[in-house]
């Protein structure tokens, strides 16, 4: 049952991050933060006591928790937005890389987390382009909408993306997966190409 809330969570996240990520920005990062938020508190509590991201009701409450913070500091500061944002997306293409090179779990993590950092402070200091924002945001969305629907379907669990990238689990598993995966990320730059508007993202946001 809880794999099933957090894939549908994982599905209305990739929806609109997918194909309203340039045009409802601060809405949608907002949204992104909480997803992330929330996935790493049940991360963390499941690293703290080595059971199921969600199996008890700590790592409901500890991801309910970071999932309001994020989605609160998101919503008000631009920077931090994309910070979040942009690092969460470091960080897959980071460990999906030092997975495919066959690296142990902890050099994933390494990894990743240094993806991360590298990806956010880079779209920080060029304000975020709104071209790599439109193809990040698609790709990002289309991994989530995949997630979601498999976690709904059963086809796979949240513990599986506790251990491997989201791409990573997707080629795994039947092949219909990943031709949706690359549909989606096609569909959804092409939608926000068409919609991009020209005001500045950061007008109207806080610092």
């Amino acid at each position: 049952m809880s794999d099933a809330v957090v894939g549908l969570i994982a599905l209305v996240a990739g929806l609109f991050l997918c194909f309203l990520g340039r045009s409802a920005v601060r809405v949608i990062l907002s949204v992104w933060g909480a997803f992330v938020g929330f996935a790493l508190g049940g991360a963390l509590v499941s690293a703290l006591t080595g059971s199921s991201p969600f199996a008890t009701w700590v790592g409901w409450l500890v991801g309910i928790v970071l999932a309001l913070l994020m989605a609160g500091l998101a919503h008000a500061f631009y920077a931090l937005a994309v910070a979040i944002t942009m690092g969460s997306i470091g960080y897959g293409f980071g460990a999906a890389l030092a997975i495919g090179l066959g690296s142990d779990p902890t050099l994933v993590h390494v990894v990743g987390v240094a993806a991360a950092v590298v990806l956010a402070v880079v779209a920080l200091v060029t304000n975020l382009p709104d071209a790599l924002l439109v193809v990040l945001t698609a790709l990002a969305g289309a991994g989530a909408i995949v997630v979601g629907l498999m976690l709904v379907t059963g086809a796979a669990e949240a513990a599986d993306f506790a251990v491997s990238d989201v791409r990573t689990v997707i080629t795994q598993q039947r092949w219909w997966w990943a031709a949706m995966y690359a549909m989606l990320a096609a569909t959804g730059v092409v939608s926000q190409s068409r919609s991009s508007r020209t005001q500045p993202m950061k007008a109207g946001w806080g610092a």
